[in-house]
């Protein structure tokens, strides 16, 4: 289960996403884990990336573009790992 205090990180680094808000080095770093593409890895908050992220509605996972892009093309799967919690999604 998800605490506030990670809840509150993980809504402040969606609120970073945007081509507008350069990130200092220290925080990019530091906030790597919460704003990297789950598949490839990718720091989302590095300035050399310019595509969009986007975020599953259900885990809250987040995905740079090329690997979204494949997802929809049926190239890579995406599962949702189950968690202590009630099963609302299979």
């Amino acid at each position: 289960m998800i605490t506030m205090d990670e809840e509150i990180a993980r809504e402040k680094i969606r609120n970073l996403l945007t081509p507008e808000i350069a990130v200092c080095k220290p925080c990019r770093e530091k906030y790597k884990e919460l704003a990297s593409c789950s598949v490839c890895g990718r720091n989302l908050l590095d300035p050399e990336y310019r595509g969009m992220v986007y975020e599953c509605p259900i885990c809250g996972k987040l995905f740079c573009e090329n690997c979204w892009n494949k997802m929809e093309a049926g190239e890579i799967t995406h599962t949702h790992k189950e968690h202590n919690e009630t099963k609302i999604f299979k």
